[in-house]
C-alpha cells in the first residue's frame, strides 16, 4: 500500500471495535452477573456465555493500532505521552460518573469498593490495583471491575514500545519471541508437572511470588492476541508473504489450543476469518466502515468504561418494575451507553485530548 495509505485511519477496525464491545455488554448484563443479583425468565443462547472474548477482540485490534501508531512516533516519550492523552479524558470522565453513581444509588451495596474514594484515584493511575497492593500492603480495588483490561494494555503499550523503539526494523520478531516466552512461562507455572518440581527448586514462597507476579503482570496470558494485530498490521501493510501468513495462522492454532472450549474455539475461527478478509478481501467489510460504526468504535473505548457497573445496578433498580419483561433492560442501557459514548467523546474527550496536546506537544493535533 502507498504510505499515504498508511497514515489514514482503518475505518474497518471501528466496526470491529462495535462488534467488540457489544460482545462484552451482552455478556455483563445477560451472563456474568445475571443469577447472582438478578435474574432473567427467558432461556438465553449459550453463545452469550463467550462474550467475554470481546476483549480479546480489542487486544488484537490493539496490537495492530499501536504498531501503526509506534511507527509514526518520533520516539519511546512521545508515543507514551499519545496514549496517556487518549486514555485519560474517557478514564476521569467514566470514573467519576461511576463513583457517582454507585454512592447515590447503590443501596444494596453490590459494589462497596466502588464507594471509596482512594479506589477512584488508584483507578485514574492505570495501575493494577494487585501491584500497588503488593508494594504498600494496602487493599484498593477498581471503581469498576471492567478496568482490569487497561492494565493489560499498559504493559503491551509499554513492552511493545521498548521493543520497537530498539529495533523497529525487528519488532515483529522480537515481540514474537516475547509473547511467545509469556504465554509459555505461564502455561508452565500454571501445570501441576512443572509448578511441584519448580515449588521444590525455588520453595513454597518462592514459588508463590513467581506465580503472583505472573498473575499481577497479566500481559502473559493475552500476549498472543496482540501478536495476531501485529501479524494482521503485517500482512494489511507489507507484502503478503507466504511466511507471514503462515506465521499468523500457527499463532492463531495455538492460541486455540490453549482456548480448548469448543465455543471459544467456534469464536476463534470466526474471528480468523473476519481478519482474513479484512486482509484479502477488504471491500466485502465496507459496511463496517459506515459513519455510525466509525463514531461507535471511536467512543467504544468510554462505553466500555462506563457499562458495567452502572449498567448491573440499573439493572436490579428496574428489575422488579419490568418484571418478566426485564431482558429489555440491557438493550435500552446498550442504546444509551452508545449515545453516552459518542456525546462524551465529542463534548469532553476529544477537546479535553486537544487540550493536553498543546500541552504536551506544542501543536493543535491530536494524533491518534
Amino acid at each position: 500500500m502507498m504510505e499515504n495509505q498508511k497514515q489514514q485511519r482503518v475505518e474497518v477496525l471501528d466496526g470491529l471495535r462495535v462488534v467488540a464491545i457489544l460482545m462484552v455488554m451482552i455478556y455483563h448484563f445477560y451472563c456474568r452477573f445475571s443469577g447472582t443479583h438478578y435474574s432473567y425468565s427467558f432461556q438465553r443462547p449459550e453463545i452469550f456465555n463467550y462474550g467475554y472474548l470481546g476483549v480479546e477482540l480489542f487486544f488484537i485490534i490493539s496490537g495492530f493500532v499501536i504498531t501503526l501508531t509506534l511507527a509514526k512516533c518520533k520516539n519511546f516519550l512521545f508515543f507514551i505521552k499519545k496514549r496517556f492523552i487518549r486514555l485519560i479524558p474517557g478514564m476521569i470522565v467514566c470514573s467519576i460518573l461511576t463513583f457517582l453513581y454507585i454512592n447515590a444509588f447503590d443501596s444494596y451495596n453490590l459494589f462497596g469498593s466502588s464507594k471509596s474514594i482512594f479506589n477512584l484515584f488508584v483507578s485514574n493511575t492505570f495501575l493494577s490495583p494487585d501491584l500497588i497492593n503488593a508494594i504498600s500492603g494496602s487493599n484498593f480495588k477498581y471503581i469498576d471491575g471492567a478496568y482490569w483490561s487497561l492494565w493489560v494494555e499498559i504493559q503491551f503499550y509499554i513492552l511493545a514500545g521498548i521493543l520497537f523503539f530498539y529495533s523497529p526494523a525487528k519488532f515483529l520478531r522480537n515481540f514474537t519471541i516475547l509473547a511467545f516466552v509469556a504465554i509459555l512461562s505461564l502455561t508452565a507455572i500454571s501445570s501441576n508437572s512443572i509448578a511441584v518440581p519448580l515449588s521444590k527448586v525455588l520453595g513454597e514462597s518462592g514459588f508463590i511470588s513467581v506465580r503472583n507476579f505472573a498473575h499481577i503482570f497479566s500481559f502473559c496470558e493475552y500476549s498472543l492476541w496482540f501478536l495476531l494485530g501485529i501479524l494482521v498490521h503485517k500482512l494489511y501493510f507489507g507484502i503478503k508473504e507466504v511466511k507471514y501468513l503462515l506465521q499468523f495462522l500457527g499463532v492463531f492454532l495455538f492460541q486455540m489450543i490453549l482456548l480448548k472450549n469448543p465455543y471459544a474455539i467456534i469464536f476463534a475461527v470466526f474471528v480468523l476469518s473476519i481478519f482474513l478478509i479484512f486482509i484479502y478481501r477488504q471491500h466485502w467489510l465496507d459496511f463496517l466502515a459506515n459513519n455510525l460504526f466509525r463514531k461507535l468504535g471511536v467512543a467504544s473505548y468510554s462505553v466500555y468504561l462506563i457499562h458495567q457497573y452502572i449498567g448491573v445496578l440499573t439493572i436490579n433498580k428496574l428489575s422488579g418494575i419490568f418484571g418478566e419483561l426485564n431482558w429489555m433492560i440491557p438493550i435500552l442501557l446498550i442504546f444509551s451507553f452508545c449515545a453516552f459514548g459518542i456525546v462524551s467523546y465529542k463534548y469532553f474527550e476529544n477537546p479535553f485530548g486537544k487540550w493536553l496536546n498543546k500541552i504536551f506537544f506544542k501543536t493543535k493535533t491530536l494524533s491518534r
